[in-house]
């Protein structure tokens, strides 16, 4: 593959990540997983951290830049497509987007919950010989998303920017744990959609902020995690991804803004959605398993 396809290809991977990141309960973690390409993010961010702590050291200068040419065009892709995501699914008090309507919610939160679903296996394949460690970390990470939606921070101040900065790159970052769902449990998803829709850049330095503090604590911790303790870690990230189904439940009591949506239990269904709604949120969680395999041809065309 050309260099220039290189990079077309690697922008494309930032369009689907900024997406997933858009969707409360979608990690762009997770789609860096099902690209194949979550080891090599963790390395090149390790790799500009390591380069910044060390002063700029000229030895490892040829590294810094191979990570920039990976992480800018995906860094560009992701903000892009956020954006655009974003103006599309979250919209105005005005113009509800689609995420915030039960006309068309459960139908995307279907799609996604299709996709994570299939998607289950990837970080599972790399545990070659289970063990009860193995199973006991994905019990661990299905019962944290479980008692982190089940228990929400509840916070209604501005003065937690950085905190929710911190916490929302961080969960960006791990596959099963949605960054946008964090914001939403803050009470500042609404808050900090509109800060990037009106480039309000005060609000947003603050925000940025506190990834960098977690650009420079975490990324460094959860990449050696990968490289001395990978089976080990995979496990967790398993269990954070099927816990993530939780949140991605498609029929919910309310889609309104601002809030965590309570999922309705499967005999309640039909007290709130019709037999064709629920045969169209069936069709998107189908498509969405299909589209997984879209995912890893995309994963197929961007090694070679």
């Amino acid at each position: 593959m050309s260099d220039d396809s290189k990079l077309k290809g690697i922008f494309g991977c930032g369009l689907l990540m900024g997406l997933a990141d858009a969707v409360p309960g979608v990690s762009g973690g997770t789609i860096a997983l099902i690209l194949g390409i979550y080891d090599k993010l963790l390395n090149f961010l390790s790799e500009c951290v390591s380069f910044i702590k060390q002063g700029f050291p000229k030895e490892s200068r040829r590294k810094f830049l191979e990570a920039l040419n990976f992480l800018i065009p995906l860094a560009l892709g992701m903000f892009f497509s956020y954006y655009l995501v974003t103006k599309v699914l979250v919209g105005s008090d005005s113009s509800p987007g689609l995420l915030m309507q039960k006309d068309t919610a459960p139908y995307i939160y279907s799609f996604f919950f299709g996709l994570v679903f299939i998607s289950i296996r990837e970080p599972w394949y790399f545990v070659s010989n289970p063990s009860t460690n193995n199973y006991f970390l994905v019990l661990l990470g299905i019962i944290l998303v479980f008692l982190y939606t089940r228990h929400p921070i509840e916070n209604t101040s501005r003065t937690l920017l950085v905190l929710s900065g911190l916490l929302a790159l961080t969960a960006m970052l791990l596959p099963g744990v949605s960054g946008a769902l964090v914001l939403l449990t803050l009470g500042l998803y609404d808050e900090i959609v509109g800060y990037v829709h009106n480039m309000d850049i005060v609000p947003l330095m603050y925000f940025f902020l506190g990834g960098l503090i977690s650009l420079f604590t975490f990324v460094p911790f959860m990449n050696r995690m990968l490289n001395v303790h990978k089976e080990l870690t995979m496990s967790i990230l398993t269990g954070l991804m099927i816990g993530s189904l939780i949140t991605l439940w498609p029929w919910k009591e309310s889609y309104d803004k601002g809030s965590l949506p309570v999922n309705l239990p499967l005999g309640q269904l039909l007290d709130e959605f019709n037999y064709i709604s629920i045969f169209l949120a069936i069709l998107a969680f189908v498509f969405g398993i299909f589209s997984s395999y879209g995912l890893k041809y995309f994963e197929y065309k961007l090694e070679n």
